[in-house]
């Protein structure tokens, strides 16, 4: 099979040689369930109930939630207009008859006296009719009453839950991005990759940018959450202090007591700070304690080197995940002098006309982008097509279940080949670029399309898993639905570059290398989205589906293991 040098095939890192009897034998996971049934079977599996609309961790839901909290709106100005009347019209008679109270009209004998009769029959004549016009009028919006009863069960209203990850995604983005807090305060975004303020129409109250901090720190954002209750205490100012009318539901925070709070959060954080370090995947910390004796341990004054080509420890990894999102580049440039950009065919008829523009981001290990993948309106199917099939992304466990954590803060909807015909085209055109069986069941794991929400992220990980060899993917193909203006960078640690969102671009990296190893060089993480719309879709490719596609590697170690030049 041939190849254009700068575009080699996905086996030269994977080639596999394995008998029909082995797969026999080979431990079949939850996907390979999956990929061993038809489309309809799959289809009743992994949609066999309505989902419920992930608010927290979708914009695409949270934008639906805009447009269908408006119909609400409506129905309730007209139920609160009638409503009005009816209070009003019921008020006036209920007044009229506690004057015939006053006068005894429960007594016995009260309507036989002519002036009392005629007061008690004047009350109900002249007012009932009113009455039954007022109660009318607002039985008219029984529908309405039904509907907005039935919403929750029906539509899905964001539940408590829904609003401690979107204020957990707002700390997020200042733990990742430094936001400018009393800007933000003031309704304008500026961050650490963009000075320019971006405006909002929303002004957050104190409360608001209290029960962020309080989030925060219920999430191990540690920093994030000092800072957001200090936000807080500054614009609280007693009783002149800015309120939303939504503050009337949150009246339970007194944040008088928020000094208190602030100084147990900055003590919380240092604790955590000594003992477990300033970064994790389960939590954050500032790299120097606010305790002014603890700072002055040598530990928080030691600069720390980069690492790149090979696998650092965790804490390294997250760090450079962190500068890497803000936009540096740490590649050295020896590194990048060596990278290129040029147009591709991968060989392919297809791609004959209209070559590929491709750009290497890093020759070992191979990660490269290439431009126009699809094209706008496609781009727009999937999405369209997608969005009514998402619900919380969740991450694999140990034991290969899954499991939904703030590790990782989105939507999925899993996509067949049938479900759209650009999917089976986009199937093809894999296949030409990159020289492999993608094809869903054997060669490929369904297409997962990932929306993510308010500060949604998926920190650093590898996507080979502990399922086998056969089962196991071997390469990642993943294309940007729409651009992105700020944040959601896709980025590779032990490599030290990433790639900003661009509609229809393609990012291509190998998970294993050619001895059939994770390549563990290859840990990414996909950056927080500060402002905008993040839409991607996956294709994982099977490591055993190729043994059919490309000839089995030579039985020389250093040959299996050395990486082709570009």
């Amino acid at each position: 099979m041939k190849l254009t040098a700068a575009f080699w095939t996905v086996t030269v890192a994977i080639a596999l040689c394995v008998t029909a009897e082995k797969i026999k034998h080979v431990f079949v996971p939850p996907v390979e369930l999956l990929n061993q049934m038809t489309d309809e079977e799959i289809n009743a599996y992994i949609r066999k109930a309505p989902p419920i609309p992930p608010l927290g961790t979708s914009t695409y839901h949270l934008a639906k939630l805009a447009q269908e909290e408006g119909q609400a709106a409506a129905k309730l100005r007209g139920l609160v207009e009638a409503m009005f009347n009816a209070h009003e019209v019921l008020s006036r008679y209920l007044s009229s008859w506690e004057e015939l109270v006053a006068a005894g009209v429960e007594t016995e004998g009260f309507a036989s006296h002519p002036l009392h009769a005629y007061a008690l029959t004047k009350h109900v004549s002249l007012g009932w009719p009113h009455v039954e016009a007022a109660l009318q009028a607002v039985s008219n919006f029984s529908q309405d009453t039904e509907w907005l009863l039935s919403r929750n069960a029906k539509h899905g209203v964001p539940t408590s839950e829904d609003l401690a990850t979107v204020a957990g995604g707002l700390a997020r983005l200042h733990d990742y991005y430094s936001l400018n807090l009393t800007a933000l305060a003031h309704a304008h975004l500026v961050s650490a990759i963009d000075a320019r303020p971006i405006p909002a129409r929303i002004t957050p109250s104190a409360r608001d940018l209290h029960r962020i901090g309080s989030e925060a720190i219920s999430h191990n954002i540690l920093n994030s959450g000092v800072d957001f209750l200090k936000a807080a205490l500054d614009r609280w100012d007693g009783n002149t202090s800015f309120v939303r009318s939504s503050d009337a539901f949150d009246g339970r925070r007194d944040l008088r007591q928020n000094g208190l709070s602030v100084r147990k959060a900055e003590k919380f954080h240092d604790q955590v700070l000594e003992k477990k370090g300033s970064r994790s995947i389960h939590h954050s910390t500032y790299e120097r304690p606010f305790n002014k004796t603890l700072a002055r341990k040598k530990k928080y004054h030691k600069k720390d080197a980069v690492v790149l080509g090979e696998v650092g420890n965790s804490i390294t990894g997250l760090k450079q995940y962190l500068r890497l999102c803000r936009g540096e580049d740490l590649r050295t440039i020896d590194t990048i002098s060596r990278l290129y950009c040029r147009y591709v065919t991968n060989g392919s008829p297809y791609y004959k006309i209209g070559p590929l523009r491709m750009e290497v981001l890093s020759l070992d290990p191979y990660v490269v982008t290439l431009e126009d993948v699809v094209t706008p309106s496609e781009a727009a199917d999937l999405v369209n097509v997608s969005a009514g099939y998402l619900m919380r992304s969740s991450t694999v466990r140990a034991n290969g279940g899954s499991t939904e954590t703030f590790v990782r803060t989105s939507s999925t909807a899993w996509m067949l080949d049938s479900d759209l015909p650009i999917l089976s085209q986009l199937t093809h055109r894999i296949e030409q670029l990159v020289g492999v069986n993608a094809q869903q069941n054997w060669g490929a794991e369904m297409y997962q399309v990932v929306n993510y929400g308010v500060g949604g992220h998926y920190t650093v990980h590898h996507d080979y898993v502990e399922r086998g060899l056969v089962n196991n993917r071997v390469a990642t193909f993943l294309i940007y639905l729409k651009d992105i203006p700020q944040g959601g960078r896709t980025v590779f640690p032990w490599v030290g570059t990433g790639v900003r969102p661009k509609r229809g671009s393609a990012l291509l990296w190998y998970n294993m290398n050619r001895a059939g190893s994770s390549d563990m060089r290859l840990h990414h993480g996909a950056c927080p989205v500060l402002l905008g719309d993040k839409w991607v879709i996956n294709k994982w490719i099977y490591y055993g589906g190729q043994h059919q596609k490309i000839p089995c590697n030579p039985e020389n170690k250093d040959d299996i293991i050395r990486q082709p030049r570009a």
